[in-house]
């Protein structure tokens, strides 16, 4: 990036900030783009089916209509029941986008066209098969079987005046997962959902244990007396 281009608000515009010079921009035979792995989390559950999919089907809908029959479900053992709809939740965890992308397609129905409907499935199978802790030629083949669906009816999204465009990243970036996989392996080894849990045990339990004032160096002490008892306790084991 030029120096002359920083700060201009044509960066602005698009919300793109400056950078450092690369680190790896002399690196010999580097192609950097083929660093970028799939992110399940960000990516497909909160990205692609909670910022994106469940918006467009509520604006076909109505939030109050999808509520109701989230809210209407009969409870199973094993599986999350949205008794106060989905409209009003703020925060999603991934575990509770999983559940309610296993009964989505079973609250929809009825209320979209049949290309909505297909469009909505081929996405959820996609993000399933992407979910795969291993793989096979035959799985790897109905995860594009699932990405070909999805593509082919998707402009009912359009036609509706839901959306304008499917120039998004992260809608994107499902065209290069199957290839991903093929070269680093199964996109779930990838998925930031299990580092993320890194954050209830190093910040959230050790935040609530501090007195809320200077809490990062109460954190430290109380991080290094948890690591202490940690080891201990692997020792004696």
């Amino acid at each position: 990036m030029t120096q002359e281009w920083r700060g201009t608000h044509l960066f602005d515009d698009e919300g793109l900030h400056s950078i450092y010079y690369p680190f790896w921009v002399d690196f010999p035979h580097t192609d950097i783009f083929s660093c970028i792995a799939p992110d399940i989390l960000h990516q497909l559950l909160k990205g692609v089916f909670k910022d994106h999919l469940i918006p467009w089907i509520t604006s076909i809908t109505t939030e109050a209509e999808v509520d109701t029959r989230f809210r209407a479900m009969s409870k199973y053992q094993g599986l999350c029941h949205f008794s106060e709809g989905i409209s009003g939740v703020s925060q999603w965890t991934g575990k509770e986008l999983k559940q309610m992308q296993q009964v989505f397609i079973c609250v929809i129905a009825g209320l979209i066209n049949e290309r909505i409907l297909a469009a909505t499935q081929g996405l959820l199978d996609f993000i399933y098969y992407a979910q795969y802790h291993s793989h096979t030629d035959n799985t790897l083949s109905q995860m594009q079987t699932a990405l070909n669906t999805f593509h082919a009816n998707k402009d009912s999204f359009i036609e509706l005046g839901v959306c304008d465009h499917f120039n998004i990243p992260k809608i994107h970036s499902m065209l290069h997962y199957i290839q991903s996989i093929w070269y680093l392996g199964s996109a779930d080894g990838f998925n930031t959902e299990y580092p993320e849990w890194l954050h209830i045990d190093y910040a959230k339990k050790a935040y609530r244990e501090s007195s809320r004032s200077d809490y990062i160096a109460q954190m430290t002490v109380w991080l290094r007396h948890q690591d202490a008892v940690d080891r201990r306790n692997a020792f004696l084991n």
